[in-house]
């Protein structure tokens, strides 16, 4: 491990990189040098380089990994690609943050783990909403138990789509041979692994998928319904491209209380005792910012700290297993079990 600098390659320069990544390594002058990125589009590239004054530029990947003084290595490409880079990039020594999903399928997540493992560097997974400030502090306050036994859980993140909501600059996200599904792969997965993070591991899970508001190759609409390791839980998820806007975010409620996180206010807590008191819902302080930046800000350091990040590998494998599932489900229209 280097000292107190670290110097990052970005693989991939567009909307994740260039709205994400780039900008939140930059924060970090004095941890991060930003030292190169490559994409297959040179002007791309060279576009990324002059914005955050990058010194190395290229248009392949694995140039990169052999001719760049790089420690870590963010991997921004399409879902299909990430196991080949993130492979290619561990067993050339390089600490990797995956943006989500990890893969596609899981035989080739199971080998970016253990590719990772041997080589002895880190494998970080991009889920960003475990970083908002406001999800953090309400799985603090379940683990404290401020609202009794969490009995329901629902997660809804829909918008109107790459291209209209989010600013993708490729066409790979309508692609199945690129993106290996629709918004359940790319939203449904930030819900699947936010159900865990509050809820623990998941037993099965019921889901539909349906192409309703875009023509598209891929599902614009998905449902699920997750079943706990705790039998007192079940969470719900939607997600969607084709919504018009409308309520986001997570609500779980308990036996003593609810706690909502609309991504609005962000975060209310409503408990027995305090309704008779007549404040009713508690508007808790300091919870707002945290996402990409914070997300960035705790690969580097547990980098430096050598700590477990807060998003491991196996959250990648253990919320992609339950996505895959969940296609399943919708395809057999029967429950599956994990």
């Amino acid at each position: 491990m280097p000292g107190k600098e670290l110097k990052v390659g970005v693989i991939g320069c567009g909307a994740i990189a260039m709205n994400a990544h780039l900008p939140s390594y930059a924060k970090l002058p004095d941890l991060v040098k930003i030292q190169a990125v490559a994409d297959i589009h040179e002007g791309r590239a060279k576009a990324a380089a002059e914005l955050y004054d990058v010194p190395e530029v290229f248009t392949d990947y694995r140039d990169m990994l052999v001719k760049a003084d790089v420690d870590m290595v963010s991997v921004c490409t399409p879902n299909s690609l990430h196991a080949r880079q993130t492979i290619d990039a561990v067993r050339a020594g390089k600490h990797v943050l995956c943006e989500k999903p990890m893969a596609t399928n899981l035989e080739d997540s199971r080998a970016m783990i253990e590719a990772a493992e041997q080589a002895g560097v880190m494998l970080m997974i991009g889920f960003t909403h475990r970083y908002f400030n406001f999800n953090r502090k309400a799985r603090e306050y379940i683990q404290k138990g401020l609202i009794g036994q969490p009995m329901m859980m629902r997660v809804r993140f829909a918008h109107n789509g790459p291209y209209l909501s989010w600013s993708a600059m490729s066409d790979c996200f309508f692609k199945p041979e690129l993106a290996g599904g629709g918004a359940l792969l790319d939203m449904g997965i930030h819900a699947i692994d936010l159900c865990r993070y509050f809820g623990g591991d998941v037993t099965s899970v019921m889901a539909k998928t349906a192409t309703l508001g875009k023509d598209i190759s891929v599902e614009d609409w998905a449902v699920g319904i997750l079943e706990f390791r705790n039998p007192k839980l079940l969470a719900y998820f939607e997600v969607g491209w084709s919504s018009q806007p409308g309520p986001l975010g997570v609500e779980i409620y308990g036996t003593e209380g609810t706690l909502v996180a609309d991504y609005v206010t962000p975060l209310r807590v409503y408990r027995k005792e305090t309704s008779l008191d007549g404040r009713g819902w508690i508007l808790p302080d300091n919870v707002g910012g945290g996402g990409w930046d914070a997300e960035i800000a705790n690969f580097v350091r547990s980098l430096l700290d050598k700590e477990e990040p807060l998003a491991t590998a196996e959250d990648g494998y253990e919320s992609l297993k339950i996505a895959l599932a969940a296609y399943e489900s919708s395809e057999k229209g029967v429950k599956v079990t994990l």
